[in-house]
């Protein structure tokens, strides 16, 4: 009788076994929530958004005045940044933008070299605090830059401007970041 026994309490948990490996269920209803935890500290603040980008209208060049420097003649304009400060020229990062009225209106981040039937010219600027100084350099034949070109200035401050490279931004590109209207 134990032997008896023995054998079906085995063929008992045989059965047990393979009726583990069954189809699965459907998913019964979820549990309670549990007790709130404690809270967390502070997080660190976060970068600026682009609320803190100072941008500009575009502006034609007007009349452009020259300056000989080391036997080249050059030709410079100045375009008012008012909120180009020392902060930003000492942590923060300008891009300058150029809308060539000569070639199709296409805008391009300066530096640029601009090319035409018989002159090439490189325009660059430089930072001065309340002014940007758009250049314009000849490298074949005489540079006449056009007092149509339009210009516009995107100022990132120094905590928005850690985040990334900013030496070649498409101008559409910037129009996304950095929200700019037309």
């Amino acid at each position: 009788m134990k032997k008896l026994l023995n054998w079906g309490l085995l063929v008992v948990a045989l059965i047990a076994v393979n009726a583990c490996e069954g189809p699965q269920g459907p998913q019964g209803p979820a549990g309670s929530n549990g007790s709130q935890g404690p809270a967390g500290s502070q997080g660190q603040q976060g970068f600026p958004g682009t609320a803190n980008v100072v941008y500009s209208n575009w502006a034609k060049a007007g009349t452009w005045s020259t300056v000989d420097v080391y036997g080249v003649v050059r030709s410079f304009v100045d375009v008012n940044a008012p909120r180009l400060t020392q902060e930003i020229l000492d942590r923060g990062v300008v891009v300058m933008y150029v809308k060539l009225t000569t070639d199709n209106n296409q805008i391009r981040q300066l530096p640029v070299t601009v090319f035409a039937q018989f002159t090439e010219e490189l325009i660059d600027f430089s930072l001065i605090v309340s002014r940007i100084r758009v250049w314009s350099t000849p490298i074949k034949g005489p540079a006449f830059p056009s007092p149509n070109y339009e210009f516009r200035y995107v100022i990132i401050p120094g905590a928005q401007a850690a985040r990334m490279n900013y030496e070649n931004i498409p101008y559409d590109d910037a129009k996304v970041m950095f929200n700019l209207p037309e």
